[in-house]
């Protein structure tokens, strides 16, 4: 049997056995893409997994309620500036009564600079979203796009990072469009284990109309150890095509 002939699962799981293994004493901080909508510009150390989960979100919109449970980030670190990632929407519930698993995302970060020390990180991480989702959860539709997030050091122990996002998404009336995405998100310690944040995000279509939204998101994270963190907090929508408010609750850990 050659290795071509094997499932391509198993030809995966060869791949990853051969990924060099970052040694314990020399892994990088844990930096996640949570609970900020701005994601890290940093990538997981090479041969070892992170997770990362929003254990819960509920959404309140108008008089409209959705809830989702155990949305999980899987990510393993390919090289020293490259990781892959898997996330899979355990379950969500919409306010229209459907509930089920959500689409899959595939996502495959690089960062260009900065993983390891320096003032300032850039990364690229473009993804592709399958139609997994049960019922009427998704659009039905092949999506993806890429991401670009920068991050940076502050003045006084603050630190900066901003996101710019293009999309492919499935449009109302059939085919796809345009959307996009910046993000602006600040952070600062308050304990040596304990810190907080506060970002501004802004979503577009190439739709038209009044479909503007715009969110204030801020949140608390609490470092348990140096590879287990949970986090919580809300967003808040600023415009009438925005989401009201979103409370949720998370955790990341490394391995």
């Amino acid at each position: 049997m050659t290795p071509y002939s094997l499932p391509l699962p198993t030809r995966l799981l060869a791949l990853i056995a051969t990924v060099p293994l970052a040694a314990a004493a020399d892994l990088r901080p844990l930096s996640t893409d949570r609970p900020d909508v701005t994601e890290s510009p940093h990538t997981v150390d090479a041969g070892h997994l992170q997770f990362e989960m929003e254990i819960a979100n509920w959404s309140k919109d108008g008089r409209e309620r959705d809830l989702t449970l155990g949305e999980l980030n899987a990510k393993i670190g390919l090289t020293s500036s490259t990781d892959v990632q898997l996330v899979l929407p355990f379950y969500q519930h919409q306010r229209h009564g459907d509930d089920g698993f959500g689409d899959i995302q595939i996502r495959v970060k690089h960062n260009l600079w900065g993983n390891d020390d320096g003032p300032t990180a850039l990364a690229v991480m473009p993804f592709i979203q399958l139609p997994t989702a049960d019922d009427s959860l998704g659009s039905g539709e092949f999506e993806g796009g890429v991401i670009v997030p920068f991050g940076f050091e502050g003045p006084a122990g603050w630190s900066f990072g901003t996101q710019a996002e293009l999309d492919l998404v499935a449009a109302d009336h059939g085919g796809h469009q345009l959307a996009f995405l910046a993000s602006a998100t600040a952070s600062h310690s308050i304990t040596e284990c304990t810190g907080g944040f506060v970002e501004m995000v802004g979503i577009a279509s190439t739709s038209g109309g009044d479909d503007f939204e715009a969110y204030f998101n801020t949140g608390l994270t609490w470092l348990v150890t140096p590879t287990l963190q949970f986090d919580g907090g809300v967003r808040v929508g600023l415009t009438s095509a925005s989401v009201d408010f979103s409370p949720f609750v998370g955790v990341s850990a490394k391995f």
